[in-house]
C-alpha cells in the first residue's frame, strides 16, 4: 500500500468578477515527489499557488494537505504547518542582509515552545539559517544586502529563505525564470538535494519545458483554468491537447 498523498485538490473553482481562473481543478501530490505545474499564460498557475498558500480564497473546491483541510487556515498557519512559497516576483527585503532574509524564513516557520528561553530559540533560528546559507553555497554572502547581488543570487537567497522554514512541500513560482543557463543547472542540484537529504516535497510552476521534462517525476497541464493532462512528463509531450495549447502544435 502506498504512501497517502501529502496534498489532495479536489474540483476546485476560482473566480474573479465572473471570470473562471480555475475550473475543476484536481490532482494530487506524493510525498517526495517532484511536481510540475506546466500551461500557456494565462492558464491558472500562479493562480493555483496562490489558493495552495492562501493568498486566494476560492469559490468551492477542497484542498488538504498532510489530511488536514487547509482553506479555512491563514497563510502564517500554512507555513507552521510545513508549507512553504517562492514568488515569481523576488520578495526579499533588499535592505536587509542575506543572514537577515533568511532568518526570517527560519523564524516563520515557529512558534517555538514556550518554556524555551528567547536565546534559545534565536540560537536555533541562526543555525538553521546558517545550515541552508552553507548548503545553497550563499555563506560567503551572508553579511551582504541582499539588494546589492546579482539577479540569481538574489533567486538563490529567496529559495534559501523558503527552505530555511523547514518545509514539508515547497511551491516554486517559476524559480529558473531569468536564470543563465550555469545558474538554472546549479538550482535544479539545490532543488534536487534537498529533496534527497531533507525529504522536502517539490511543487513548481516552470515555463522551461526542458527542465520539466528533465526534473519532473508527474505533470499537471493547465489550460484557461481546466486540466489537460495529469501524468507523466512523457504523457505530456505526446499529449496532443498539450502541444495544441501549450507547445504550438505539433512541437
Amino acid at each position: 500500500m502506498g504512501l497517502a498523498p501529502i496534498l489532495e485538490v479536489r474540483d476546485l473553482h476560482l473566480r474573479f468578477k465572473g471570470v473562471a481562473a480555475l475550473s475543476g481543478v484536481g490532482f494530487t501530490v506524493e510525498p517526495g515527489s517532484f511536481f510540475a505545474i506546466i500551461g500557456p499564460n494565462g492558464a491558472g498557475k500562479t493562480s493555483l499557488l496562490n489558493v495552495l498558500s492562501g493568498l486566494y480564497r476560492p469559490q468551492s473546491g477542497e484542498v488538504r494537505f498532510l489530511g488536514r483541510d487547509l482553506l479555512p487556515l491563514p497563510p502564517p498557519r500554512r507555513t507552521r504547518l510545513g508549507l512553504g512559497r517562492t514568488f515569481q516576483n523576488l520578495e526579499l527585503f533588499r535592505g536587509m542582509t542575506v543572514l537577515e532574509n533568511v532568518k526570517l524564513g527560519a523564524e516563520r516557520a515557529g512558534p517555538y515552545p514556550l518554556l524555551w528561553p528567547r536565546a534559545d530559540q534565536e540560537a536555533r533560528v541562526r543555525a538553521r539559517a546558517e545550515e541552508v546559507l552553507e548548503y545553497l553555497d550563499l555563506a560567503p554572502y551572508r553579511h551582504v544586502p541582499a539588494g546589492l547581488l546579482p539577479y540569481g543570487l538574489q533567486k538563490r537567497v529567496e529559495v534559501a529563505r523558503a527552505l530555511a522554514g523547514s518545509p514539508r512541500l515547497l511551491l516554486l513560482d517559476e524559480p529558473m525564470a531569468g536564470l543563465a543557463v550555469e545558474e538554472r543547472q546549479d538550482l535544479a542540484r539545490y532543488l534536487q538535494d534537498a529533496r534527497r537529504e531533507w525529504g522536502v516535497t517539490l511543487l513548481w510552476v516552470e515555463h522551461d519545458l526542458r527542465a520539466v521534462m528533465e526534473l519532473s517525476e508527474r505533470v499537471l497541464v493547465l489550460s484557461y483554468g481546466q486540466v489537460l493532462y495529469h501524468g507523466d512528463p512523457e504523457g505530456a509531450r505526446r499529449d496532443p491537447r498539450v502541444q495544441d495549447a501549450y507547445l504550438g502544435g505539433g512541437a
